[in-house]
């Protein structure tokens, strides 16, 4: 069990990296948890929330790369016009 959540700890800091800043906030909000148990999960702790902010995070950082990547396209579209 020691070793699960020693990769997770792992993990979870690897995805705080690629999250823009205030996302932590926003996280917050969405899940209606408060920000200090959201960066506690995000410093790779276990919370009685764990898979609410999984699920949550996991949503969040998909619609953020999917809008930069839909947003980034149409910059070069525009810039190359």
């Amino acid at each position: 069990n020691y070793i699960n959540i020693k990769y997770f700890t792992m993990d979870i800091k690897k995805i705080k990296k690629e999250l823009p800043i205030g996302a932590s906030k926003q996280i917050a909000k969405l899940s209606g948890l408060n920000i200090s148990t959201v960066e506690r999960f995000l410093a790779g702790y276990e919370t009685k929330e764990h898979l609410k902010l999984l699920e949550i995070t996991t949503q969040y950082l998909k619609e953020y790369k999917e809008r930069k990547a839909k947003l980034t396209a149409e910059l070069q579209a525009v810039a190359g016009a």
